[in-house]
Order: C-alpha cells, then structure tokens, then sequence
C-alpha cells in the first residue's frame, strides 16, 4: 500500500524507536493513506511550509490491527491509556478505571489501522471523561467532519517493510494550514450543535463510582 506522513522535513529512513510515546497508540511512526491529510499534518502553524513524504508498505507478512473491527470501547481505552496523563484527578480516576475494564494490548502487532484523534476529536474524549458526554453521544461526535485514517507504524519487522518513495513534496502552509483549521473548526461546531449530550450511559454507569 502506498502511504503519506506529513513532517516539517524529509524522512526517507524512518527510524525505530524514535517520536513520542505520548501519541494516540503510543511510540510509532504515523502515516496515513490520504496526501491532503499527511499535507495538513506537515503544518501545524501557518508560519513554515512542510513536506508530505510517501511510502510503500508490505503488509502480507505483518500483523495488523484494524480499530474499525474493535468494539469502540478499545479505541477509547488506548487513546486514554497514551493520551490521557494531562487530565485532572477526578477525570483521572474515572479514566483509570475505564482502562481496566477495557484493557487492550497492543504490543504483539506490527501496524496498528485506526482513528487519528486529532485536538477537536480528543476534546470529545475528555468531555467523556469528565461527565459531559454519553458514551452514545461520543460515538456520534467522531463520526463528526472528516475524522481521518491513520496507519502506525510499531514493530522493527514493520519499519524494515517501510520504502520511501522519492521526491517528498513541499506544501504551502498558507494552503493546508488553513485547510486544517477549517477541519478542526468545523468539527467543533458540529460538536457545539450536537443535542442532548449527556443523554445515554455516562462513564460512571460504565465503571462505577469509587
């Protein structure tokens, strides 16, 4: 399959082990099928152009994990598991225990296929979390704007099946930094419209009370 990922500089030999654990499945390297979208994700400012850089991966000897296939709960419990360490302690503790209802490994695959939580998409799971949204209403809210494919890249084996395909392209901040915006804003008012919020199983009908 031919993937894109959206940097502030050309990677033609991505590295195993490097980023940020912090990200939505943890320490990987992130790519997506879609080029505007890796274009909109090379400039998170309007101040500096980026580059998209594209992939071939062979995935007929990886093992992969497809979230579309997962019950939702999994999804949200490993966003939490990655994501969640800036939330407050009483969102915490409920966020914790969510974790070990739901708990999900990872670690034995090689790609991981999912959701992209982008900062708006992330807000809804922290409204989740914080006793603002009904599980049934966060499922409605990321079905919101164009919420975006992701393919992360975990294992060694994965990252040797990775093959740049030259030239990356440069793209325009003034050009898809805009266009991200307009995404994320969109979201967020489709989300500010969304009824009944609460309305459904909120996060301590799903884990109790302590």
């Amino acid at each position: 399959m031919i993937l894109y990922h959206g940097s502030d500089k050309i990677i033609k030999k991505p590295e195993f082990g490097k980023g940020s654990k912090f990200n939505d499945y943890g320490l990987g390297f992130y790519t997506t099928p879609y080029f505007d979208l890796a274009a909109e994700w090379a400039v998170p400012s309007a101040e500096s152009n980026g580059y998209v850089n594209k992939y071939s991966l062979s995935i007929d000897d990886l093992n992969t994990l497809d979230m579309d296939k997962e019950p939702f709960e999994h999804w949200i419990s490993i966003l939490l598991k990655n994501r969640g360490g800036k939330f407050s302690r009483l969102t915490n503790d409920s966020m914790q225990r969510f974790i070990q209802k739901y708990p999900f490994d990872i670690s034995g695959f090689d790609v991981i296929k999912g959701w992209r939580a982008d900062d708006s998409y992330f807000q809804f799971v922290r409204d989740f979390c914080s006793y603002g949204l009904s599980l049934e209403k966060l499922s409605v809210a990321m079905s919101l704007g164009e919420f975006g494919t992701q393919y992360c890249i975990i294992s060694l084996k994965a990252f040797e099946n990775l093959k740049f395909i030259g030239p990356a392209i440069e793209v325009k901040a003034s050009v898809y930094n805009k266009l991200r915006v307009e995404r994320d804003d969109a979201a967020r008012q489709a989300y500010a419209d969304l009824p009944d919020k609460r309305h459904g199983k909120l996060i301590d009908d799903i884990v109790g009370r302590e």
